[in-house]
């Protein structure tokens, strides 16, 4: 099946999580992805420690990307990315605002060479402002939001996202002005800069509570605003058997559906009534998770049980929808989320893997020769690609 992005070759010089988390997407979309990587470590998730709950980062996020590995700091290796730019549609980077400019693979410095070049520079808070060299992670971001606030109960500190929303949204932010940037040079035939920050990505999920901050004047205090805690038909509920149990009932049909299952059709009248909060809890509180699911199973409710990622990917609405690749009958990965995705396994590439490959479609072997032997391209074995090849094979 044709892809919307088949024809599309995006040069891809990030690292880690929200980088290459888009152009994982735009790939499941069919771009040609390469990863621009250093020959000797390469993206740093390559070496991800399985203890801080990173392990096979770099082989989920990666799939179906081609790799080569250049040295761009030194003079010719330089000379070799400009040549492969030249051949590009898309140039995406991360690195903290000025060092791209430093080493002279800016958008200035790539326009000169091909004006209808798209160039996504991602940072942490953008290429302007005060904040724009600050260093800072996902946790900072969505503290500095507001976001972090609102992931409390009343009166209780905030907790930490179980994801890295920050940087999930910004990439998702990036990847949108990819795609608007390739339609528009499709109609106009000219590049684009574009200059997203994670901060802005999260910033921008803030929508939903600026009506209440700034035109009703409602306090956003983290578990009081009706949809973050503060409603007793929209809540989170413990059952008898220590689980918990999702409660949606938002729309008055639904609320009256939970009152019909719990015979409790005193609280019809009292859906936005902040004070049954304990009588609803005390409701769950009453049965196991199973029997309340089976009691819910043909209303609608909107009553769900609250998974752990494991019992997620057994759901049979996920494996109905082809998220889960499986391998002798166990989950090893996820397949894309879109429709029109592959499901067949794409390995991520092996640091450098498509370095000639690539290459020789810009320079001669003796060429490629010469460079590799000077530690220009192509991967250098070093202690810390030992040990990330340890791990795997130990894991395998």
């Amino acid at each position: 099946m044709i892809k919307p992005l088949q024809g599309i070759r995006i040069l891809d010089l990030t690292r880690l999580l929200p980088g290459p988390f888009i152009t994982q997407l735009l790939a499941d979309l069919g771009a040609e992805v390469i990863k621009i990587e250093t020959p000797t470590a390469g993206d740093y998730s390559r070496l991800a420690p399985p203890e801080m709950g990173l392990g096979g980062l770099f082989e989920a996020i990666n799939q179906g990307k081609k790799s080569v590995a250049i040295n761009y700091r030194n003079p010719r290796g330089r000379e070799t990315f400009l040549k492969l730019v030249s051949t590009a549609d898309v140039v995406i980077e991360s690195f903290r605002p000025g060092a791209a400019e430093r080493m002279k693979i800016d958008y200035k410095s790539l326009r000169a060479l091909k004006p209808e070049l798209i160039y996504c520079a991602l940072s942490g808070y953008g290429q302007s402002g005060p904040y724009s060299q600050r260093a800072g992670h996902d946790l900072n971001y969505a503290a500095l939001s507001g976001a972090l606030s609102l992931n409390a109960r009343e009166g209780q500190p905030p907790r930490v996202f179980g994801l890295t929303i920050a940087d999930l949204s910004g990439a998702m932010l990036a990847g949108l002005s990819i795609l608007g940037a390739v339609v528009g040079r499709q109609r106009n035939g000219q590049g684009a800069f574009l200059d997203v920050a994670l901060f802005d990505g999260i910033l921008s999920w803030m929508i939903p509570m600026a009506g209440a901050a700034y035109f009703h004047g409602i306090p956003l205090t983290g578990g009081t605003l009706p949809l973050q805690g503060g409603l007793a038909c929209y809540n989170v509920y413990e059952t008898a058997d220590g689980k918990f149990i999702s409660l949606g009932a938002l729309e008055p049909t639904f609320w009256s559906d939970f009152c019909k299952v719990t015979g409790r059709n005193d609280l019809l009248p009292r859906q936005f009534d902040r004070a049954i909060k304990d009588e609803v809890a005390a409701i769950f509180t009453g049965r196991s998770l199973a029997d309340w699911l089976e009691a819910f199973s043909k209303s609608d409710g909107c009553v769900e049980p609250v998974l752990s990622f494991e019992e997620a990917l057994s759901h049979p609405q996920v494996k109905a929808r082809g998220f889960v690749r499986e391998e002798n009958g166990h989950p090893v990965g996820l397949n894309s989320p879109f429709v029109y995705g592959s499901v067949e396994a794409r390995p991520a590439p092996g640091l450098g893997d498509h370095t000639r490959e690539i290459l020789g479609e810009l320079l001669s072997e003796n060429e490629m020769d010469e460079l590799t032997q000077i530690g220009v391209i192509g991967r250098r074995d070093i202690g810390l690609s030992r040990r990330s090849e340890q791990r795997q094979s130990s894991s395998s």
